[in-house]
């Protein structure tokens, strides 16, 4: 069991660029993925085979510019998380939230 984490820097100077970058970014949301910062977003892969998966799916909603990196950690990793600081946002509600569905997930370890 891990976690595939989705690291990714778009341009954004023109409008097709802030329209392609905007896109991607609901792409992932609509695809499951958490939103763990703007451009950090983390999908729960169960199986290797799965991460692969994953990965071959976000090659086909990337775009053409920009930079995507794929990071698998084990959820062990995961639940090895420290979170410093979190702003009172909708973006602290995901982070709370997140270690709960580890928990819902435990039964495959």
């Amino acid at each position: 069991m891990g976690w595939l984490l989705v690291l990714f820097d778009m341009p954004v100077m023109t409008k097709t660029e802030r329209r392609n970058a905007a896109r991607f970014r609901n792409d992932l949301l609509d695809k499951g993925y958490l939103m763990l910062q703007y451009s950090v977003y983390a999908r729960c892969a169960v199986t290797l085979d799965r991460k692969e998966s994953l990965v071959y799916e976000l090659q086909s909603i990337a775009p053409d510019s920009g930079m995507i990196q794929c990071l698998y950690i084990t959820d062990a990793q995961w639940g090895q998380t420290v979170v410093l600081h979190a702003p009172e946002t909708k973006s602290k509600k995901a982070i709370s939230e997140q270690p709960q569905i580890g928990e819902q997930l435990q039964f495959w370890d």
